[in-house]
């Protein structure tokens, strides 16, 4: 290392510190087939100080420059204020949340060194000690004292504040994937970021860092990707993708609005559940309703939040509903899954939003009521 780093830039000898650290890491990891005990020592002398070195550094703030490649997560992150996202790598250890601006384009805010599940890849089970990886909300946030008074002093290992997240979401309970109470919060002493896997489940930050983010989430509207390693398409193969999708949404709608069922219809899973019903059943149910109000549904829906996960698509917006007996207005989530070549619906969901409330206003609502799964 002494050799390489003759004749070049601090910055870009410890970028090259870094890498190394992360190529004995794979060299030392990749010879275990299960995490153990034994693997909370992988790392070698030399590759351990190297990331105990990066650990102590603090969270970085982007120049706010445009990004020309994208996280392929974010189709799109809508229209209304606050456009923020995050993204966790468990294997590069950070959370980086992205903003979208108002003309379409992306940049990166800020970047954290966070810390992930003691067990190696996908959750399945409840207590198999890894984090889950998919698109995810923050759905509440709990203040680390009160967890301290409910729990005695073992809860002070969340730290002073700890975000919920929506795990398991229906993509999971699908898979028939178990377990519950996935966070991001803090941890009791920062020394704990050391090392780089060692919660039950959840992410860690140190706790400053907790902190700070409070600045970039907004619950049920702040989403939350978590993979192994994040990739990145050109932006505009990311435009033709929501142009695609937001197509699709478009005549999603319209068929609805024009009581055209066999279009409607076109868009669900054979698989699709929702109100307690499968498909056949919420079909019949949707169509006894269509016909008493035909012609007179009006559907209307904000540009809508398009994430990406594998063979998955998440949709959200908000939507106003009317016709001569009826009219709500809330927050639907649609969930698609790629069936062949196409994606479907496999379910959806709908929370009301209190009257009074407009778009603009809602992307900060934190508590919504829920209708249905």
């Amino acid at each position: 290392m002494k050799r390489l780093s003759q004749g070049i830039k601090f910055k870009d000898y410890k970028f090259l510190s870094v890498v190394y650290a992360l190529i004995l890491f794979i060299a030392v990891f990749s010879s275990e087939t299960l995490y153990s005990q034994e693997t909370k020592d992988f790392f070698t002398k030399e590759s351990k100080e190297l990331f105990q070195k990066q650990s102590q550094t603090k969270s970085e703030v982007s120049s706010n420059l445009v990004l020309n490649h994208i996280p392929s997560a974010f189709v799109s992150l809508g229209a209304y204020l606050p456009i923020h996202a995050i993204v966790v790598e468990k294997n590069l250890h950070k959370l980086s949340v992205f903003k979208m601006l108002l003309n379409g384009n992306y940049t990166l805010v800020k970047t954290y060194l966070a810390i992930t599940g003691k067990e190696q890849g996908d959750k399945k089970f409840r207590g198999d000690n890894r984090t889950p990886e998919g698109i995810y909300f923050i759905v509440g946030q709990k203040d680390g004292a009160d967890l301290i008074q409910k729990w005695g002093p073992s809860a002070r290992k969340y730290g002073p504040k700890a975000f919920v997240l929506d795990y398991p979401n229906i993509f999971d309970k699908r898979q028939r994937k178990t377990g519950s109470g996935i966070w991001i919060h803090g941890v009791d002493k920062d020394d704990r970021m050391q090392r780089p896997f060692d919660t039950e489940g959840c992410v860690a930050l140190r706790n400053e860092d907790v902190l700070d983010i409070s600045q970039y989430i907004s619950e049920y509207q702040t989403p939350v990707v978590i993979v192994d390693k994040m990739s990145v398409v050109p932006h505009e193969d990311l435009l033709k993708e929501r142009a695609r999708v937001s197509e699709m949404i478009e005549s999603w709608r319209t068929s609805w609005e024009s009581s055209d069922f066999e279009t409607y219809l076109s868009f669900y899973s054979p698989q699709f559940q929702s109100l307690g019903k499968n498909k056949e059943g919420w079909y019949e149910y949707k169509e006894k309703l269509a016909k008493l109000r035909a012609g007179e549904i009006k559907v209307e829906i904000s540009q809508p939040k398009i994430l990406a996960f594998r063979n998955q698509l998440l949709v959200e917006f908000t939507q106003r509903y009317s016709s001569p007996d009826k009219k709500d207005f809330g927050r639907k989530y649609l969930y698609l899954r790629k069936e062949g070549n196409i994606y479907k619906i496999i379910a959806e969901k709908w929370y009301a939003i209190p009257k009074g409330k407009s778009e603009l206003a809602v992307t900060s609502e934190s508590s919504p009521k829920k209708r249905s799964d």
